[in-house]
């Protein structure tokens, strides 16, 4: 696709740049462009001012096949390589696809002169083909992905420095909702007493506020009349995190409170000043007026003017001293008029009673004048009255429009938010409204008056919300601690800390506070850094006077260094990336546009390098998106972000323009006037002859002027060139949507989107207009418009009750609205795929034909919805009864579908048993099937408290019953409960009652939240069926359900999943439903929560119904209604947006009906400050035909420009699809509008072949009965198995070989011996003079020779056969050095140990060994004809072992019985492990020779014993045969795992040689005797042996791993000597022996 002029403009990387891109115009090809330009030009804005960041070396492998000659150095390379540029988009598959085009389009590079032959694109500054396939590598670790996942790259290597643990894993969803209902019950169980503060702190709580957390969750209980609606106001705080701290920044001051000031400032800052001036204006000069018809009329009492404690006086006082020129001051000045003059029952009423009966208001505070009716003189009565009536009705009509009454909120606010009393009011005056004590009764002694929330208390409310969302934080944060998981908000919280956005959280111990609050104190400009200059500036304070450091005095210094190294670090970080692209940026969150700021700032410049230019953001920057198409609320995304980082980046822009003479020194990357393009201008210019030829080479145009258009396209005005000129681009060229039917649209946008609409005028977060132009391609196709309009029409009549006759929405009985929009849309779709005839109803009772239309593929239409409530699954319903395939975004609450609710129901049964409720949950689901009367019997003949599922199995109709229900009981015995869940599937009718494979990807996705919850809390059945339960009732968020649709389907789901889709056509359902733009959840849940702000609405005495303004809840609630009214709009523009020939809008207005002989008449009612998305768009229709005056048009029943909020709308089907003007001049096609089946079905029957429930149970039922056809024959042959596999580990080879029955225990059994005997426990015999257990001595010393044992590398040039420089590089023998010894037992030693005696212990062994025959060849030696050549420590192995033994059959339960699958006879033993030593020698000879060494520290406790017994017995003696029976037990104990390691040197030697490598030859393994440091090498018989009984062993663990039917009873308990073996056994151990020897305690006889 060759660029338009907007694209092209795109292209320059010489500015940063903002792209507008309206819906279809083309930003993924303009970005995927952007970035190969970013790579292959070498002169640009990054390679001119920033140095180059540290570069990968040569490229040896991957994609590359290019030899060296044809390959770049990356080095020296002018542009930029992937790993600079950084490509950011919102959701995963955005990046999957943006990674995969330029993928695509790289591999398409050629050299060669320019130009694009469809095949292949060729560039003259690609030099060599080696370069593409550079590029291609490098590709692959790009930094291109969502911002978490960027982020998530961003931290990883310094999760170290920022104090997390590196083993952590991400939360999945259910693990996540789990977490946050256990912290939110944590925090509401901790105790308030200040004694046990230390609770709230353990469980995670910050120390510092853990007081103040404890007290605010006490009043916020109080001020929402129980934890219970408490809860439900802080679980919304939970997923508006990033929101609250946005809000925060605004109005929290340094102590962590809310300031009042700060607060009013914020509400303020939503009014505008203008207006609000212009209103108190109008306000003063009719409350003069009245003053002056006061004073004219009515005389004063007396000679000194009207009394100074009177409503008179302050009117007048007011009226004398006018408004104030400040913002709050004239809200406050209007709020006193209103309390002087407005009755105080309507002071707060969306209508105000002014001057009640003509007279100030009556109360205690007096009116100052006498009243009227005292004036004597009628004419001068009336003509008093006349003018004093003149001046209400203006007082009324100044507050009557929509801008009225929300300056009339801000006044409001004045009046509940200032304490300042008007002037003239009494000592004993009563406001209006009256505040709340700052402290809450119990009970108010007036409930019914009129109460509102000061401004001390608004703020602390605001107060106590914040602190219980940081206490909620860190609670949840010592959750996932001590669970080792993490989520997304870790993530950016550690990015936070690694980019200095704050001070980071593992400094918080030891920075001084003053540096940390300098740290947090970073404003608006984030990418700057003069919070850390401020920081250094408060260090240095401290260093000049360290008495005022306190605590921190001593560590000052180090302070200094960490943060010094943390700034340089980020200098570093920043210096990576040279460019930075940020797709669908409307979409960002504030907190993720404070975090990639972060990465612009000043990065690191060398010495020699270029002079650091003088602009704010370093990287060459480039956004795009759309204001129109940001929806995503609900995230926290803030799309006001776009707006303020456009402005900006224009103005750095200029700045640079004028600052920064890198860019205009000759050759000029930039100039005033044009735009260069960087694929043109260089210095190897030239393009092939046919680019020359398109266009009159008008895409070989270096310079791009900026009032430059594209053919049929108007010139950009004045304002737009600027834009561009600055940097900010409009996509205007939609490639995706028919001519006609885009022109159709931008008419709507004109209103949705316009000016008029704005609630709030300060508010940045509204959309503007913006007219999309078609491609030449789809310019002159007309498209489609329909209209799904179902008919509230019902007949008064009974339903039919015949259960075999479909119950038709729009038949007899109560009118069901989503059933008929949901039937009439699936009657379309069907209508589509088959390309069946639809027509049109006349309002003279004729119908008429549609034009025929090709059949459309189900794939290709997609219905889309506002939201997923009631009617999704509706609208799926109708279309699975039509037989349409259907793939659904997201299925809903997983937890409340059929399959997954059958199985819960199980689990819950099998959780409590006794539980009479979830038996007959069981019972009467489709697992079991029981009727009444079954269920009745089975009731009856269970006793209360027993075990019902046992009673179950009594009561079972069936044999399968019973043995389903007997093999419940046996697996959840032994908590297989994935077992069970898995053959519950598999072996129940679930999967016969519901076949589609739908609900067996339910079934399948339950099992695994079970599965990982299960691996999250453990196997127990309460507990997991109490976090289920915990899932479904409590969590805020459901489990989706997700599942494989079908590959041909028609695609259903929200307006926001549809984002970044197309289809050609769409259906936009129920758009004249309140659901999307309704306050009803705010309302209920109390809280809302804003980027500008956020409150609660407190609610203490629900039963008294009091009376109690909020001012905050009033302004926050009016922001966001402002917000989420134009996301609405954003919404209707996204939906509609997606279609490319035909969109349908699918739903009608309630009590809409057909009127005979006029066609539908439709109830016109328009909801200014919510409208829906119907709503919207019929206005659209209205305002288009009144801008095109279109007097006839059925859209214009009101021809005002004024929304009207009542009316109706007359529209006749067949008028408008013969012809109806839309705002498409080029083309009169009309609308299709369908309002009853009628429209489709053309006999009248077709309702007849869609089968009723009752019908497809039956259907159902009978197949499940019906038998197969083929006669009845044997079982299948099992089939032989031949690929299995059995792993061990190499340390259990001598216990299992000792005693099977262990084996059978730890294998089979799954019993850990771990838990049975902790470490440490009933091992008091173990402990010595060192007191350390001999297995953590042995630990210690292994780690002593892993790095103490010298190497004295190769002696000469040659070594026999190669080796890999890591076991020949020549390093001291430190193995007798105390330092190192001190060193390994800081790191291993526990703190009970005797460090003395365990010093002088390895010191003698290591002295040892290093006199034996090991030390002397690491020494140089030659030992028995042998010279060391190298060796290794700590060498990891991996050896595969196919082992044969006796036919074993696996087989599976059934309710039939056992059910054979397969024979072994074969099996791979896979066993990894870790030799301690290697060594590689050359003997005499030549020969090169390689041996396995064990060390064994065994009686090191005796080393130092005169006597020389056992294995000290040789310690004088020479060679490497066994001199002693202790040296012969010694090599016989642990001959089955050196055998091993033999096995796997020698395997590993055998590989080589037959790959044609140099192999050695294996020597037997040696064991390295510890306290006598001999090496003991394995005599030829023995290693036989070894090998023979190691192949027995193996195959003894193939039968008891791989065998289906292997109880224990084939391994009984060891008996006579052999029975020694279990001395040492952790199952024969502890306070509960489960085994043990034979005709031992009956505990041991295991299970």
């Amino acid at each position: 696709m060759r660029l338009n002029t907007a694209q092209r403009l795109s292209l320059n990387l010489d500015s940063h740049i903002v792209i507008d891109a309206g819906a279809g115009t083309g930003k993924t090809s303009t970005i995927v462009d952007r970035v190969i330009e970013h790579y292959l030009s070498e002169d640009q804005r990054a390679t001119r001012i920033l140095p180059k960041p540290t570069r990968p070396a040569q490229l040896m492998s991957g994609m590359i096949q290019s030899p060296a000659s044809e390959r770049v150095d990356l080095q020296e390379w002018g542009g930029l390589l992937p790993g600079e540029v950084v490509l950011l988009t919102f959701t995963n598959r955005a990046a999957d696809e943006m990674r995969d085009r330029l993928r695509r389009t790289i591999s398409r590079l050629k050299p060669g002169p320019m130009g694009d032959d469809g095949e292949f694109r060729t560039d003259p500054r690609i030099r060599n083909q080696g370069f593409v396939e550079q590029i291609l590598t490098l590709l692959e670790d790009a930094p291109i992905g969502t911002i978490d996942s960027f982020l998530i790259q961003l931290v990883s290597p310094y999760m170290g420095k920022l104090g997390d643990a590196l083993s952590r894993e991400n939360v999945s969803d259910s693990g996540r909702n789990v977490l946050v209902e256990t912290a939110l019950r944590t925090l509401w169980r901790l105790p308030s007493a200040s004694s046990m503060i230390g609770d709230a702190v353990d469980a995670g709580i910050p120390a510092t506020i853990a007081t103040e957390v404890l007290a605010a969750r006490e009043r916020v209980s109080r001020n929402y009349s129980g934890s219970r609606r408490a809860s439900g106001v802080l679980r919304g705080l939970a997923s508006k995190s990033v929101f609250i701290d946005e809000a925060a920044r605004k109005i929290v001051a340094q102590n962590g409170s809310v300031d009042p000031g700060l607060l009013i400032s914020q509400i303020s800052s939503s009014a505008d000043e203008q207006q609000i001036s212009q209103q108190a204006e109008r306000l003063h000069q009719i409350a003069s007026e009245i003053c002056q018809i006061i004073k004219d009329h009515i005389p004063s009492p007396s000679s000194v003017g009207w009394p100074a404690i009177s409503r008179m006086s302050c009117l007048d006082e007011l009226c004398r001293t006018g408004p104030p020129d400040d913002l709050w001051g004239q809200l406050r000045w209007m709020g006193h008029i209103l309390t002087c003059t407005v009755s105080k029952s309507t002071l707060m009423k969306k209508k105000m009673t002014f001057f009640p009966r003509n007279k100030f208001p009556s109360d205690t505070w007096p009116p100052g004048i006498e009243s009227f009716s005292k004036i004597s003189d009628k004419n001068t009565k009336e003509n008093f009255l006349l003018l004093l009536k003149q001046q209400i009705d203006a007082f009324s009509e100044l507050w009557s429009s929509d801008t009225d009454q929300l300056l009339l909120h801000f006044v409001r606010c004045s009046i509940a938010l200032d304490e300042s009393k008007p002037p003239g009011t009494p000592e004993n005056w009563e406001s209006p409204i009256t505040p709340l004590p700052l402290e809450l009764p119990e009970r108010l002694e007036s409930p019914k008056g009129k109460y509102h929330f000061s401004l001390e208390a608004e703020a602390r409310n605001l107060t106590d919300l914040y602190l219980l969302h940081l206490g909620f934080q860190g609670i949840l944060k010592r959750l996932k601690d001590r669970d080792e998981v993490h989520d997304f908000d870790d993530v950016k919280k550690l990015a936070g800390d690694l980019l200095l956005a704050n001070c980071p959280e593992t400094c918080r111990s030891f920075y001084h506070p003053s540096i940390q609050d300098a740290l947090d104190s970073l404003d608006s400009s984030t990418w700057r850094d003069d919070h850390i200059i401020r920081a250094f500036e408060a260090l240095s304070d401290l260093e000049a006077n360290p008495s005022s450091s306190g605590a921190s005095a001593s560590s000052l210094g180090a302070i200094r260094a960490d943060l010094e190294s943390r700034y340089h670090l980020l200098r570093e970080i920043r210096r990576r990336y040279r460019a930075f692209i940020i797709d669908e940026a409307q979409d960002n969150s504030p907190l993720q546009w404070r975090l990639l700021s972060r990465l612009w700032g000043p990065r690191e410049f060398r010495e020699g390098e270029k002079t650091e230019p003088d602009t704010p953001w370093q990287p060459t920057v480039c956004y795009v998106g759309d204001v129109k198409q940001s929806i995503y609320a609900f995230r926290q995304a803030e799309v006001t972000g776009f707006v303020n980082y456009a402005q900006t980046l224009r103005r750095i822009n200029t700045h640079e323009f004028n600052c920064v003479p890198e860019l205009t020194r000759h050759p000029a990357l930039r100039r005033e006037s044009h735009s260069r393009d960087p694929r043109n201008d260089h210095l190897s210019t030239i393009a092939k002859a046919s680019e020359h030829m398109e266009k009159g080479g008008r895409d070989l145009v270096s310079w791009i002027p900026f009032d430059s258009t594209d053919r049929d396209l108007p010139a950009p005005d004045s304002s737009e060139v600027k834009k561009r000129k600055e940097g900010m681009i409009s996509l205007q060229v939609n490639y995706r949507t028919e001519g006609g039917l885009l022109r159709v649209m931008n008419e709507w946008w004109e209103d949705v989107f316009s000016e008029r609409h704005h609630m709030l005028k300060q508010g940045d977060f509204y959309a503007s207009p913006q007219t999309l132009y078609p491609s030449p391609e789809k310019r002159r196709n007309s498209g489609s418009v329909e209209w799904i309009c179902p008919i509230d029409t019902s007949e008064d009549a009974n339903p039919i009750s015949d259960l075999e006759s479909y119950l038709d929405p729009f038949g007899p009985g109560e009118k069901n609205r989503l059933e008929r929009l949901a039937m009439l849309i699936a009657l379309r779709v069907k209508s589509l795929i088959e390309a069946s005839p639809v027509r049109a109803l006349s309002s003279s009772g004729d119908w008429t034909n549609s034009s025929e239309e090709e059949p459309i593929k189900p794939s290709d239409i997609m219905i889309l919805l506002p939201t997923r409530t009631n009617i999704r699954d509706i609208i799926v319903r109708h279309l699975h009864d039509l037989g349409i395939p259907t793939e659904v975004d997201s299925e809903g609450d997983l937890l409340e579908r059929p399959t997954p609710r059958a199985l819960e129901g199980l689990l819950q049964f099998i959780a409590r048993p006794e539980s009479r409720h979830n038996a007959l949950w069981v019972a009467r689901s489709c697992l079991f099937g029981m009727d009444d009367g079954q269920l009745q019997r089975f009731l009856k003949s269970s006793k209360q408290g027993c075990n019902l599922l046992v009673e179950m199995a009594k009561n079972s109709t069936s044999e399968r019953q019973r043995e389903l229900a007997n093999r419940w009981h046996r697996l959840s015995s032994k908590s297989n409960l994935i077992e069970l869940l898995e053959e519950t599937i598999d072996r129940s009718d679930l999967l016969v009652t519901h076949p589609d494979p739908v609900s067996r990807q339910d079934a399948e996705q339950f099992v695994d939240i079970v599965r990982r919850i299960s691996n999250e809390v453990g196997g127990d059945p309460i507990v997991l069926a109490d976090r289920l339960r915990d899932l479904r009732e409590r969590s805020g968020t459901p489990l989706e359900a997700e599942s494989v649709p079908p590959s041909e389907a028609v695609r259903v789901m929200t307006i926001h999943n549809s984002k970044g889709l197309e289809a050609r056509v769409v259906i936009v359902a129920d758009i004249f439903s309140n659901r999307q733009t309704s306050m009803h959840n705010e309302q209920r849940s109390r809280l809302i929560v804003s980027p500008e702000l956020f409150s609660g609405h407190p609610n203490p005495w629900p039963s008294d119904k009091v009376d109690s303004y909020s001012a905050v809840w009033e302004h926050v609630s009016i922001l966001h209604q402002a917000r989420k009214g134009a996301e609405a709009r954003r919404l209707l523009y996204v939906a509609s947006t997606r279609a490319e020939e035909k969109l349908i809008v699918a739903g009608s207005p309630n009590g809409t009906e057909w009127s005979e002989g006029e066609g539908i008449n439709l109830p016109w009612s328009y909801d200014k400050s919510l409208p829906q998305l119907g709503q919207m768009w019929l206005e659209s229709l209205r305002q288009g035909s009144i801008r095109r005056e279109e007097p006839d048009s059925p859209w214009a029943a009101c021809s005002s420009p004024e929304t009207p909020t009542t009316g109706s709308l007359v529209i006749d089907p067949g008028s408008m699809l013969m012809g109806l003007s839309q705002g498409n001049s080029d083309s009169q096609e009309g609308m299709l509008v369908m309002h009853t089946p009628g429209c489709f079905w053309q006999d009248g029957k077709d309702n007849e072949r869609i089968r009723t429930p009752l019908q497809r149970i039956e259907q159902i039922d009978k197949f499940s009965r019906t038998k197969p056809q083929s006669s009845e024959s044997e079982a299948p042959s099992p089939r032989k198995e031949k690929i299995t596999s059995v792993r061990l580990k190499p340390s259990q080879l001598p216990v299992f070989q000792d005693c099977p029955r262990r084996h059978w225990l730890e294998t089979r059994g799954g019993i850990d011996p771990e838990p049975v005997i902790p470490r440490g426990s009933a091992r008091s015999g173990d402990q010595n003079s060192m007191n350390l257990d001999p297995a953590t001595f042995g630990t210690v010393f292994h780690r002593i020779l892993e790095i103490g044992i010298g190497n004295p590398g190769p002696r000469d040039s040659q070594i026999t056969h190669p080796l890999p420089s890591s076991w020949t590089r020549e390093s001291e023998d430190r193995i007798s050095d105390k330092s190192l010894h001190e060193t390994v037992f800081e790191e291993m030693l526990p703190p009970t140990a005797n460090s003395s005696e365990v010093a002088r212990v390895t010191g003698e062994m290591a002295k040892r060994i290093k006199g034996g025959m090991v030390g002397n060849l690491v020494s140089g030696e030659e030992v028995d004809g042998h010279s060391l050549e190298g060796l290794r420590t700590e060498m990891p192995f991996h050896i595969t072992i196919p082992v044969t033994f006796d036919t074993v059959e696996r087989s599976r339960w059934s309710p039939d019985g056992p059910e054979k699958i397969a024979t072994m006879e074969t099996t791979r033993i896979e066993m990894s492990g870790v030799i301690d030593l290697v060594l590689c020698t050359r003997d005499i000879d030549g020969e090169s020779t390689i041996r396995p060494v064990d060390l064994k520290t065994e009686g090191a406790e005796n080393i130092s014993e005169d006597e020389k017994t056992g294995l000290l017995e040789s310690m004088e003696g020479g060679g490497s045969s066994p001199l002693s029976e202790a040296e012969e037990r010694l090599l016989r104990s642990h001959r089955l795992q050196l055998a091993l390691y033999y096995l796997a040197l020698a395997r590993s030697e055998e590989d080589k040689f037959d790959a044609g490598f140099p192999s050695r030859k294996v020597l037997p393994p040696a064991i390295l005797v510890g306290v006598s440091g001999r090496l003991v090498e394995y005599p030829e018989e023995m290693l036989e042996e070894a090998i023979e009984d190691l192949y027995a062993l193996f195959a003894r663990s193939a039968r008891i791993s791989l065998s289906s039917q292997l109880p224990i009873t084939e391994f009984p308990p060891l008996s006579g000597e052999s029975a020694s073996a279990c001395e040492m056994c952790p199952f024969h151990r502890g306070l509960k022996p489960i085994c043990g020897p034979l005709n031992d305690s009956p505990q041991s006889k295991g299970p």
